[in-house]
Formats: C-alpha cells, sequence, structure tokens
C-alpha cells in the first residue's frame, strides 16, 4: 500500500482528492473531540470518517 501513496502523490489530479479527503476528515475529527457535541452527532461523524476512508483505500487501490 505504501507504493501507492508514493504514485498517487505523482499524480497531481489524485493528490488534490487525497489531500481534500484528509482535510476533512481532520475537521471532523476536530469536531468529534469537541466537549459540547451530542451523540447523535458523533454517530454522523464516525459515519462519514468511515465513508471518507473507503474512497481514499479505493483511490489507492486504482493505483495499485
Amino acid at each position: 500500500m505504501k507504493y501507492a501513496v508514493w504514485r498517487a502523490l505523482n499524480n497531481e489530479g489524485v493528490t488534490s482528492i487525497l489531500l481534500e479527503i484528509a482535510r476533512t476528515h481532520v475537521k471532523l475529527a476536530l469536531e468529534y473531540s469537541g466537549k459540547n457535541i451530542l451523540p447523535d452527532r458523533k454517530e454522523v461523524i464516525k459515519a462519514e470518517i468511515l465513508r471518507l476512508r473507503g474512497e481514499r483505500d479505493r483511490i489507492l487501490e486504482r493505483i495499485i
């Protein structure tokens, strides 16, 4: 998998998509760690992070 990441970084289009996924993931993780977050919102964030991980993995699998 690490070779797929290096190949992805050589592709500008893929790099920008992966960076956007990472940015979104970090924003969601920060929100999740907040004190006043409701349990329902935490579940939505978990689901969205799982979706983002799946999207990232699909992108990297296509590159392998």
